[in-house]
C-alpha cells in the first residue's frame, strides 16, 4: 500500500512539476526574446544617431582644410564646418578646439571667438597624449556650453599637415537625449537599460539616476562577461542596485559601447509564480488525499492484521503460563530440527515434569496449582537466554524447552540450573518428600543428518524423563539411545 500510494503521489508530483518547469522555461524564453527584440531595436537607432554624429565630426574636419585663408564669408565658413551637423538632432554641441584647448568654432549661427578652453576635458587629454586614437567616447561630464547638462563627448582628433596633434572635434550627447529613446518602453518597475563603454565605463543607464552613471564596473565580474563576448544574454545580480535580472547584451561593430536591456527576474516570474502557486496547493491536496486513504486503508489493514496475528499468538500460547503452546513446540520443533540437518549443529531437547504435583493440586487447591505452574514457566524463560532458545507448556505440569545449536553437555548444564532454580523458588509441598516444589528433567541430544527421525530425539527426552522420575525426581537423567552411538545419527537420552 505505501509502495501504490507512494508511486501515485510521486506521479502527481512529477507530472505537476514537468508542468510548472515547462512553463517556467517558456517564460524564460519568452522574456529572453522579449529583452532581445528591445536590445535590436534600441541598439540599431542608437548606432544609426551616433552615425550621423560622426559624419558632423568628419564633415567639421574636412570644412577645417579650406579655412586657411579666412577668405570665405562667415555664412559660408559656417556651412562648410557645421553643415552636417545640421542632420544631427542627437547632438547637443559641437565644438572645435585648437592644441591648447581653445575654442575655434562651434555650431552656433556664425563662426566668432569666445572665451572657452576645455585642455582639461578627458576627451582632448586622450586624443593629445595617445596619437592613434579615431573616434572616441568620453565619461559623462557636466557641459559648460549647455547650463552644466551631464553629457557625454563623442571626439575625433585633428592633425595638421604633418601629421602631428592640432586640436580636437567633439560633438556633445545629453544623457537626458539618449534617455529619451527609452522613455515609451515598458520594462516593468525594476527593468533597466545601461550604457557601458567598453572599458567598463557606465555612460548612463534608464530610469535615471544621476549617482549611479560614471562609475567604473570594469572589474566587476558581471561586466567583465559583458566586455568579454560579443553579445548574449544571462541572469545575474546587478552590481549597480543588486537587483537579479536576466540581461541581453551587445556591443557596437563600430562604437566603443556596450548596450544592455535587462528585465527584472522577479517580475518575469511573478505571474508564473502565482500559477506555481495555485497548482502546487492543488497537487498537495491530491497528494494529501491519496496519503490520507492510503492511512485510513493502512490502519484498517493494520486492525485487521493485529485482529489475525492476536489470534494466532492466542492460538500458540498456553493462557495460564504466557508460554507458547503444544502447538507452537511442534512447529519450532520443525523448525529446529531442519536448520540442525542443514548446518549440521547439534540440537537439544529437554522435558521438565513438576513432581507429585497431583498431590499439590489435591492439597493447595488448583489456584495455588496454577500460581506454582507460572512460577516454573518464568523460571524456564529466566535460565534460557539465547532468541532461538523457546521455553513452552507441554501439557499439564509438563514443559519442554528446545535448544538449537546445544550439544549434550550445554544441555545438562542449563538443565541443572533449571533445576537448581525451581528448588530455590521454595514453594511448599507438603506432599512431596523434599517439602518444596521440584522438578525432573530429562534431556535428549542429537546431530540431526538427512534421512534421521526426529521421533527419535522426542522419544529419547521422554525416555530420560522416566528415567529421571524412576530414580526419586528431583534430578536430571540421561540415557543414551544405542542408535546414536554410530556417527552421532541418533539422539543421546539424559533425564
Amino acid at each position: 500500500m505505501h509502495l501504490i500510494a507512494g508511486v501515485i503521489a510521486l506521479g502527481i508530483l512529477g507530472i505537476s512539476g514537468h508542468t510548472l518547469w515547462i512553463d517556467r522555461q517558456n517564460t524564460w524564453e519568452e522574456a529572453e526574446r522579449s529583452s532581445r527584440n528591445v536590445l535590436t531595436t534600441i541598439a540599431r537607432d542608437l548606432e544609426g544617431k551616433l552615425d550621423l554624429l560622426d559624419l558632423s565630426l568628419q564633415g567639421a574636419i574636412e570644412g577645417l582644410k579650406y579655412l586657411g585663408s579666412q577668405q570665405l564669408s562667415p555664412d559660408l565658413q559656417y556651412r562648410m564646418l557645421f553643415d552636417r551637423a545640421a542632420t544631427a538632432s542627437f547632438m547637443g554641441t559641437l565644438l572645435v578646439v585648437d592644441q591648447d584647448g581653445n575654442l575655434i568654432a562651434d555650431a552656433g549661427p556664425v563662426i566668432a571667438s569666445r572665451s572657452l578652453n576645455v585642455a582639461d576635458r578627458e576627451y582632448f587629454i586622450a586624443h593629445k597624449v595617445n596619437n592613434h586614437i579615431g573616434l572616441y567616447i568620453s565619461r559623462p561630464f557636466a557641459s559648460r556650453t549647455r547650463h552644466g547638462d551631464p553629457s557625454i563627448g563623442i571626439s575625433r582628433k585633428l592633425s595638421d599637415t604633418a601629421g602631428h596633434f592640432a586640436g580636437v572635434v567633439m560633438g556633445s550627447v545629453p544623457l537626458s537625449t539618449i534617455n529619451q529613446l527609452f522613455d515609451n518602453l515598458s520594462l516593468g518597475q525594476h527593468g533597466a537599460i545601461n550604457l557601458f563603454r567598453n572599458d567598463g565605463i557606465l555612460l548612463t543607464r534608464y530610469p535615471y539616476d544621476a549617482s549611479q552613471v560614471n562609475q567604473d564596473l570594469g572589474g566587476s565580474p558581471h561586466v567583465m562577461r559583458l566586455l568579454g563576448e560579443k553579445s548574449g544574454t544571462f541572469a545575474s545580480v546587478s552590481p549597480i542596485d543588486g537587483v537579479r535580472r536576466i540581461i541581453s547584451f551587445e556591443r557596437f561593430e563600430r562604437y566603443p559601447l556596450v548596450l544592455t536591456v535587462a528585465l527584472s527576474v522577479e517580475e518575469i516570474f511573478s505571474a508564473w509564480q502565482r500559477k506555481a502557486l495555485v497548482l502546487s496547493l492543488a497537487t498537495v491536496v491530491l497528494c494529501c488525499a491519496v496519503v490520507g486513504l492510503t492511512i485510513l486503508f493502512q490502519r484498517e489493514l493494520k486492525r485487521r492484521t493485529r485482529a489475525e496475528t492476536k489470534l494466532r499468538r492466542i492460538a500458540r500460547t498456553d493462557d495460564l503460563t504466557g508460554l507458547p503452546n503444544r502447538r507452537a513446540f511442534r512447529e519450532t520443533f520443525e523448525r529446529e530440527w531442519r536448520h540442525a540437518v542443514r548446518s549440521g549443529s547439534p540440537l537439544s531437547l529437554l522435558y521438565i515434569d513438576a513432581d507429585y504435583f497431583k498431590n499439590f493440586n489435591d492439597r493447595y487447591g488448583h489456584g495455588q496449582g496454577d500460581e506454582a505452574l507460572r512460577a516454573v514457566a518464568a523460571t524456564l524463560e529466566n535460565n534460557i537466554r539465547r532468541p532461538r532458545d523457546v521455553a513452552v507448556r507441554h501439557g499439564g505440569e509438563e514443559f519442554a524447552i528446545v535448544l538449537p545449536e546445544t550439544d549434550l553437555a550445554g544441555a545438562r548444564l542449563i538443565a541443572e540450573n533449571i533445576r537448581q532454580s525451581i528448588v530455590t523458588l521454595g514453594i511448599a509441598h507438603e506432599g512431596s518428600p523434599y517439602q518444596v516444589v521440584t522438578a525432573s528433567i530429562g534431556i535428549a541430544s542429537v546431530h540431526p543428518s538427512r534421512g534421521s527421525e526426529r521421533a527419535t530425539l522426542l522419544e529419547a527426552a521422554d525416555r530420560a524423563l522416566y528415567g529421571a522420575k524412576a530414580a526419586g525426581r528431583n534430578c536430571v537423567h540421561h540415557r543414551e539411545a544405542e542408535a546414536d552411538r554410530q556417527q552421532n545419527r541418533r539422539p543421546h537420552a539424559a533425564a
